[in-house]
């Protein structure tokens, strides 16, 4: 072979394994998320992986609803102000790409009002199955028995569901479920309790709980 024939095909070989590598380089460089879904008020990570370049972010559309900030060259934060849906673009040299961001409505503990003797409680429910089930009964009025002078219960016919756990402290206005269909209303601070508890709940402001239930027996009304 001719040292010209050697020399060309050195030099195609060589623009071959090149480019190879730049395409390969290129196809590796990606998003790392192409849709986010956010709470208003909370906030979640955008990088664009294969780069250590500087990478730049764009909100093409949806700028109401979303701000971004730099956290690094190839990286952003984004913070969620109103529920929309916005998009992100990130380019870098002439490639570019593009995440959806939806922006959902805060979410917003359920509460359920507890009427005892004229008095008023409100009640900030968990988000567990038990609690959604009870929420899903009301209005309910209820006997409610006394019980260890810290406690008023009342047992359901059907279970409610959930996971059972220790609590080292149950405080006033604490409600629980007790083995599956007994709905505890704690009107007094309990430490180191033997017993295990679903727990639905507690009370926003339990002042006045103690008196309002009374020593004895005591008549509740459950309502939204």
């Amino acid at each position: 072979m001719k040292l010209k024939s050697i020399i060309s095909y050195v030099l195609i070989l060589s623009l071959t394994l090149a480019f190879s590598a730049c395409a390969e380089a290129k196809s590796s460089v990606k998003l790392s998320a192409n849709k986010l879904s956010i709470s208003v008020g909370k906030s979640a990570s955008l990088k664009l992986n294969g780069t250590n370049k500087k990478v730049s972010f764009k909100i093409n559309s949806g700028k109401q609803y979303v701000k971004i900030k730099r956290t690094a060259k190839n990286a952003v934060k984004i913070s969620a102000l109103k529920k929309g849906v916005a998009k992100i673009k990130a380019s870098l040299g002439k490639k570019s790409c593009t995440c959806t961001v939806t922006v959902k409505a805060k979410k917003t503990a359920k509460t359920m009002k507890l009427k005892i003797n004229k008095k008023t409680f409100t009640v900030k429910l968990n988000s567990g199955t038990a609690a959604t089930e009870l929420y899903s009964k009301l209005p309910l009025t209820l006997e409610m028995n006394e019980l260890n002078g810290n406690e008023k219960y009342h047992y359901f016919d059907s279970d409610f569901h959930g996971a059972e756990k220790a609590y080292s402290t149950i405080k006033a206005g604490d409600l629980m479920i007790y083995s599956g269909s007994c709905l505890v209303l704690f009107y007094d601070e309990i430490k180191s309790s033997p017993y295990e508890y679903i727990k639905i709940g507690e009370i926003t402001d339990s002042s006045g709980l103690n008196n309002a239930v009374g020593n004895g027996n005591v008549t509740i009304e459950f309502t939204r």
